[in-house]
């Protein structure tokens, strides 16, 4: 925007401006007493599209889904207090993944603070929940701050911002200076450190690529993961948010580190002499609470400098782009692997332990065909239902355990996920998002039935807004990670505090205006699936599984007959991951 002076509008035609020339065309909200202005005006211009909500929880979720599958980042708003505050969860679940957007909350005025207006809530009580919290408190500054919030949220690493500005602006007209403004970015120098680390992954016998969810946020992120894994002849383990950025059907993918990560896999990770890791902070989830044996010589590179170092030794930290880091690695990294004193292949190695790990759940009898089905066998029966060019959109609870392993993702575009926040209700409206957003491709969710139950209203919000997708519902009648892992909770308590009788879902989906097909069996899965995917209109698919199962987590702690040795794999003994 350059910098001119205006004629007199309102602090919503400010706005509404602003959002138009940064490229945003969708706005989410709830309309509110205090929004109305803005609403209004998005609903009247063509310039961008209001996408109404059902629940303030959601209004997030439906913007990161949105952002996910489009690239393209949303604008969302609420009314003060209680709009803001339900939002919180949603924003910071959205800060973790580092996801942009524009949180437009209509604040009360300064001057009625006093008085204790009605939605009152102190300002500063959102700081935390976004990577920054602008508040407007002069209307001449207010083109300055809205510039600053587009270009602080679009900057590395990316996240929301929030933009507290009081409703009487919003509706009033006055005369403000336009202005332009760029978020401030360090550079560091890195020129040593692509040399020491070159010189370490070049002289390791058992390199390690280690992905994380900044390899998915920088441009050509899934090409120069593949041309290390390439260069190195490494296997590929990834994050909760690093999932997709390396094809799982390469056979050099490990799998999804945490504590459903299959022994074997844990074995490859701790035997690694060198790691690479791409754009990770080494979450809680990611790494089983830091347990994971990272004891090989680490090379961390991520653009946010307070990622590095804090829960592993780091030998070369590299603060930088994840693309810009790979491609200076590139050129300084010589082919390895044919000169190895071990046997360490990327593909055998990745291979193998795959194989294994579906070998062992065979034999446990988690992938029978069984009435009520098991959430893996289940799993198994939507992975080959849903075309790769899908978008899949996942929620928090333990069905998630087994969506890490056991459904594989191709690209980063289409498998999209929380990470360590791990804020339940985010697979429908995310879906709605991303439906939105790409409206000529096939969406679906995975869900459990608790975090299915906390943004059950957004299925009104999909019928009304068109958005064809596919939820898939794990249900178990209960809180899955409770009553299947919780020893120090009574079998009583389990049974009756922490689980339900379900209502009947396909019922209040078809109320909804949804199509809806309930199924026990795995072998109907598939099908029910697969036909869903088809239909002209958003379609609900219960899946009823098995209350007590074999979780993830017990199915990953195991005695494998693989003979790692021939990979100069060092194999430690089972343990509960």
């Amino acid at each position: 925007m350059p910098t001119r002076e205006t004629d007199r509008q309102s602090g919503s035609s400010y706005l509404y401006r602003a959002l138009v020339d940064a490229g945003v065309e969708t706005v989410i909200g709830i309309p509110g007493a205090q929004t109305v202005p803005f609403d209004k005006l998005v609903a009247e211009r063509d310039d961008m599209d209001y996408v109404m909500a059902r629940h303030e929880t959601a209004i997030p979720h439906i913007a990161w889904g949105y952002y996910e599958a489009s690239g393209a980042m949303a604008a969302t708003v609420t009314i003060p207090g209680p709009g803001d505050t339900n939002v919180s969860t949603g924003l910071k679940n959205a800060l973790s993944n580092g996801i942009p957007m524009i949180h437009i909350a209509s604040d009360v005025d300064d001057a009625d603070r006093p008085r204790e207006p009605v939605h009152e809530i102190e300002p500063e009580t959102f700081d935390n929940v976004v990577k920054e919290n602008i508040q407007v408190s002069s209307r001449l500054r207010l083109p300055e701050q809205i510039s600053r919030a587009i270009a602080v949220a679009r900057e590395p690493p990316t996240g929301p911002v929030r933009l507290g500005i009081p409703k009487d602006m919003l509706a009033s007209d006055f005369a403000a200076p336009a202005a332009d403004v760029t978020a401030e970015r360090t550079t560091y120098d890195n020129e040593t450190a692509y040399d020491r680390a070159a010189t370490l992954l070049s002289d390791a016998e058992r390199p390690l690529l280690f992905v994380g969810g900044g390899a998915r946020r920088t441009a050509d992120g899934v090409r120069v993961v593949e041309q290390l894994a390439d260069r190195l002849n490494a296997p590929v383990a990834s994050s909760y948010n690093g999932k997709g950025v390396f094809p799982e059907d390469d056979p050099r993918a490990l799998g999804v580190t945490g504590k459903h990560m299959p022994e074997p896999g844990i074995d490859v990770v701790r035997s690694a002499d060198a790691v690479l890791a791409l754009g990770t902070d080494f979450d809680i989830l990611a790494t089983n609470s830091w347990t994971l044996p990272i004891e090989g010589s680490l090379v961390h590179v991520d653009i946010d400098p307070t990622s590095i170092g804090n829960h592993y030794p780091t030998a070369v930290p590299i603060v930088a782009d994840v693309t810009d880091a790979a491609e200076a690695l590139l050129d300084r990294l010589d082919p390895v692997g044919e000169g190895r004193s071990t046997g360490w292949d990327g593909s055998a190695i990745g291979q193998a332990v795959r194989s294994d790990y579906d070998a062992h759940l065979d034999r446990q009898g988690a992938l029978d065909d069984t009435d009520p089905t098991s959430t893996p066998a289940a799993m198994h029966a939507v992975r080959e239902a849903v075309p790769e060019d899908a978008i899949v959109t996942v929620d928090v609870g333990a069905f998630r355990l087994w969506a890490m392993q056991t459904f594989p993702a191709f690209t980063p575009g289409n498998y999209i996920t929380s990470g360590s926040w791990a804020g339940m209700g985010y697979g429908l409206p995310s879906a709605i998002g991303a439906a939105l957003a790409e409206p000529d491709r096939p969406v679906l969710t995975l869900t459990g039935d608790g975090g299915f139950y906390m943004c059950i209203h957004e299925l009104h919000t999909a019928v009304e807004n068109d958005a064809n997708l596919v939820a898939v519902v794990f249900n178990n009648g209960g809180y899955g990670s409770i009553i299947n892992k919780s020893p120090e909770i009574s079998d009583d308590a389990r049974t009756h505090e922490f689980s339900w009788g379900s209502p009947d879902l396909t019922t209040i989906a078809e109320g909804f205006g949804w199509n809806a097909t309930a199924v026990s069996t795995t072998a109907a899965v598939e099908t029910v699936v697969s036909d869903a995917l088809d239909d002209d209109q958003p379609h609900l698919v219960e899946i009823q599984t098995k209350r007590n199962q074999l979780t993830a987590a017990d199915a990953a702690g195991y005695d494998s007959p693989l003979d790692l040795d021939q990979f100069g794999v060092s194999t430690g003994s089972a343990t509960d991951n």
